[in-house]
C-alpha cells in the first residue's frame, strides 16, 4: 500500500498536470487528493499493431488544452519461473477534463431595468413683445410717483397734530341774518392765489388784548413776553398775558392779501429749560375761532400737547386773521405754577393772493 500525502501538492499525482482550483484535475479527471493508482506488472508481448491515437476533437475548445504527459511506469520484474505472468489490462485512453465555457454577455438579461423618462418640457420662450409691458408698468409707476410727490408739495402739513373737527359759517347779510341760499350767478370761484405755499404770519403784524411783563430766569437773564414771539419760528419763547383770557381775540395783519389754506398754533408756553416743563405751570388754550375778511369763521380745538396743530380751512382770500379764545385751561399748580395764557407759535399757511 502506497504511503499517505502528507503535504499540498500543486500537479496531479496521476498526469503531473498543473492543478486548478476544483475536486478534480483538469487534464485527466483524477481526484485531487486520492493517491495515484498503481500500474500492474507487465510482460513481453507479442508484437502487434500499434495503438491509435484517439480521435481529435471535432469542436475547438475555449482554451487550449495542455497535453498530458505520459504516465510513468513502473520498472517490470523479471518472470517467475513459477509460470506465465498474468497479461496487463490494456491501458485506457485518459479522457480530457471539463472544458471551461465562456459566458457571454447579454445586455438584454445583464442589464438592470430601467423606465424611460419623458422628455422635460423646456421653457416657453419669452414672446418677442413682453418687455413692452414692463415699460408700461415701468412708466405707469413714476407717473404715480410724480402725482403722489405734487400732491405732498401741496399739502405742507407737518401731522405733529391731529386736526379737530371744524365748522364754518358764512357772513351775515345786510339784514342781520344769515347768507342766503339761493345760488349767486355772480359768486366769485374758490380762490387759488400764486405762488408757493409759506406761513404767511412770518411777515406779519401781531396785536394783543395784553402782554405780561418780562421775568427773570433760574440763570438770572431776562425774559420777554411780546407779540413777535408768536411768529419767530422759535416755540421756546411766548407771548403771554396774565390770567384768563376767554373771549378776547389776537388779531393779525398780513404783510399783503392772501389765500389761507391751514392755520394752527402752539397752545401754550412750550419751554423747557433745566429740567422745567412750563407748558403744563402755565394755562393752555384748548380752542379759538379763526375768522376772515369775508365774516368766515373756523373753530378749533386743541389737545394738551405741545406743539403745532394745524387745521384745514376753505380756501379764503384775507387780509387779516383773528383768533378768538374761547376756552382755556386752570392755572397751573405748585410752586412753578403761574396764572398767564400763552401762545409760543401761530401758522397762517397761505399763498399770495397774487
Amino acid at each position: 500500500m502506497p504511503p499517505p500525502i502528507v503535504a499540498p501538492v500543486d500537479t496531479c499525482v496521476r498526469c503531473g498536470a498543473d492543478l486548478g482550483v476544483g475536486r478534480f484535475c483538469l487534464n485527466c479527471g483524477h481526484p485531487i487528493g486520492e493517491p495515484a493508482p498503481v500500474a500492474a506488472p507487465q510482460v513481453a508481448l507479442a508484437p502487434g499493431p500499434p495503438p491509435v491515437a484517439p480521435a481529435a476533437a471535432t469542436e475547438p475548445t475555449a482554451f487550449p488544452v495542455q497535453a498530458a504527459d505520459p504516465t510513468p511506469v513502473a520498472p517490470v520484474a523479471d518472470p517467475v519461473a513459477a509460470g506465465p505472468p498474468a497479461p496487463a489490462p490494456p491501458r485506457q485512453p485518459v479522457a480530457p477534463g471539463p472544458t471551461p465555457v465562456r459566458s457571454t454577455w447579454d445586455p438584454d438579461q445583464d442589464l438592470l431595468p430601467y423606465e424611460e423618462v419623458d422628455e422635460l418640457d423646456t421653457d416657453d420662450p419669452v414672446p418677442g413683445r413682453a418687455w413692452i409691458f414692463w415699460v408700461l408698468g415701468a412708466v405707469l409707476l413714476v407717473g404715480l410717483v410724480l402725482v403722489l410727490l405734487e400732491a405732498f408739495a401741496t399739502d405742507e402739513d407737518d401731522g405733529t397734530a391731529s386736526e379737530p373737527t371744524t365748522s364754518a359759517s358764512p357772513a351775515p347779510d345786510d339784514s342781520g341774518e344769515g347768507a342766503s341760499t339761493e345760488p349767486d350767478d355772480e359768486a366769485e370761484e374758490t380762490p387759488k392765489g400764486v405762488g408757493k405755499l409759506v406761513n404767511l404770519a412770518t411777515q406779519a403784524s401781531f396785536e394783543v388784548p395784553g402782554t405780561a411783563p418780562p421775568t427773570t430766569d433760574f440763570d438770572g437773564n431776562l425774559v420777554a413776553y411780546e407779540a413777535t414771539q408768536m411768529h419767530d419760528g422759535n416755540p421756546s419763547t411766548t407771548w403771554r398775558t396774565a390770567g384768563d383770557v376767554s373771549g378776547q381775540a389776537v388779531t393779525i395783519t398780513l404783510p399783503e392779501p392772501g389765500v389761507v389754506y391751514r392755520v394752527g398754533l402752539v397752545n401754550g408756553y412750550s419751554k423747557q429749560v433745566a429740567g422745567v416743563d412750563w407748558y403744563p405751570n402755565n394755562r393752555r388754550i384748548l380752542s379759538v375761532t379763526w375768522g376772515f375778511d369775508d365774516g368766515t369763521t373756523v373753530e378749533q380745538t386743541f389737545s394738551e400737547n405741545p406743539v403745532m396743530q394745524r387745521l384745514k380751512v376753505p380756501p379764503v382770500q384775507t387780509s387779516t386773521v383773528s383768533i378768538t379764545i374761547t376756552a382755556v385751561t386752570p392755572p397751573g399748580t405748585g410752586n412753578l405754577g403761574r396764572d398767564y395764557t400763552a401762545i409760543s407759535e401761530v401758522a397762517v399757511i397761505g399763498r399770495r393772493a397774487g
